[in-house]
């Protein structure tokens, strides 16, 4: 039985090490998140597809200032049923010319460039919104990567301390002058700290394939942050009730909602402009078909609104301002309540990152596990004790840098919430 428990060890601690070496032949670049952040804004192909739609979306509204082209018309002498003489046009034969231009009423033509000026707005907006939820996205991936590879740092450290004292333990178990047992409870541990530090990667790649799929590349990224990167993150400066008020003008979502509301007005009044006929305005000339020779006259016309005044219409355009009106409302209560939530989490997460310097405890940590490794290589504290704390060290870790991480995503979350770069340096 013992024998078969070594060789699962064994194997567990060799393919965990088969893992750690392929992952170490990935070349990784350093980047800081201004560069991935100027990588993301001409590289995201997504972006430069909504680039495209908002100017074609401004390209319409140069089309909808253009005036209808005027029509030309014209007949052409065949002589009569009695005389059939195709293309009379001579000095015996007939000719007539028409010309007419399209002269819309009721301000339709500037009703149709307001539409499509609210339109390129909204494409715009939606660039806009594109832009906050891929940046959102961005930055979280990236400030994760950056933790999960602090962790990383530790539980490699972790594993090259125990590895020596293992080592130490092999030597001595062939001696025979320590407990086998011991040997196969320190095996055990460094099979679940390469279990932590498999997993954690594995989390890491993650974070790196959607930071590769943002940025459209292979490229493996060190997260670089200094200091003074995270300094402007605090809430001294900010109070809620103006982000509460300017969400309407800074949330891109808000801003596409109140364009609908907009552009719904926009077409209820067009829809009741197409409610008058436009008018038809051209002139003729008839070589010999009229009373006189050579007739030149103005023509006239404009349809006659007797059966369809564009009713069906205007009533549902009417409905429409309804629907968008309560649309709007909608996004605006989500977007406060979304602002009210990322600050009161902020909120909750700066009391227990003010109530102790995790920094400083952490260093604490450091030296504490340090001379307990020592402490236990001279034979001061018990097998157990050694495998406590260090247990407790990889849990302080992990759990000081989730709570980092935590902390500044809470504060892009709220950069997202309200629209705005609340926390620049």
């Amino acid at each position: 039985m013992r024998t078969i428990r070594m060789l699962f060890l064994t194997a567990c601690v060799s393919s965990l090490g088969f893992i750690q070496y392929s992952q170490a032949q990935v070349t990784s670049q350093p980047a800081t998140l201004q560069q991935v952040e100027d990588s993301f804004l001409v590289k995201n192909y997504l972006l430069l597809a909504q680039r495209y739609q908002v100017d074609a979306s401004k390209a319409l509204v140069r089309q909808a200032k253009m005036w209808n082209n005027p029509s030309f018309s014209t007949v052409l002498g065949f002589g009569s049923t009695n005389k059939f003489k195709p293309f009379d046009v001579g000095a015996s034969g007939e000719t007539q010319y028409n010309v007419d231009q399209l002269i819309q009423l009721a301000g339709k033509r500037n009703k149709t460039i307001q539409l499509a000026a609210a339109a390129a707005k909204m494409s715009e907006a939606n660039f806009d919104e594109l832009v906050r939820t891929l940046r959102l996205q961005l930055r979280e991936n990236f400030y994760n990567i950056y933790y999960q590879q602090q962790i990383e740092t530790v539980l490699k450290e972790q594993l090259d301390n125990l590895q020596k004292i293992v080592d130490a333990y092999v030597t001595a178990d062939k001696k025979g002058s320590v407990a086998h047992a011991d040997l196969v409870r320190l095996q055990a541990l460094q099979v679940g700290i390469e279990n932590d530090f498999a997993d954690l990667k594995q989390q890491e790649l993650e974070s790196q394939k959607n930071l590769q799929q943002l940025l459209h590349t292979s490229v493996f990224y060190e997260a670089r942050l200094q200091p003074a990167d995270l300094a402007s993150y605090n809430l001294d400066k900010i109070q809620l009730q103006p982000l509460l008020d300017s969400v309407a003008q800074n949330r891109p979502d808000v801003r596409i909602a109140d364009m609908q509301y907009q552009t719904a007005q926009l077409n209820y009044r067009l829809q009741k402009s197409l409610a008058v006929p436009d008018l038809h305005v051209g002139a003729t000339y008839d070589k010999q078909g009229s009373y006189t020779p050579n007739f030149v006259g103005l023509t006239l016309g404009i349809d006659l609104p007797t059966w369809n005044r564009n009713q069906g219409n205007i009533r549902a355009a009417q409905l429409q301002i309804g629907s968008e009106q309560q649309q709007l409302l909608q996004q605006q209560s989500i977007a406060q309540s979304e602002v009210l939530n990322a600050y009161q989490r902020i909120v909750t997460l700066e009391k227990r990152y003010k109530s102790f310097d995790l920094h400083q405890f952490q260093g604490e940590f450091d030296t504490l596990i340090a001379e307990v490794a020592k402490n236990f290589s001279k034979g001061n504290i018990s097998l157990l004790q050694f495998i406590d704390y260090f247990n407790s060290y990889s849990d302080n870790a992990k759990n000081i840098n989730k709570f980092l991480s935590n902390r500044v995503n809470a504060y892009e979350e709220l950069n997202y919430a309200t629209g705005q770069e609340l926390f620049k340096n």
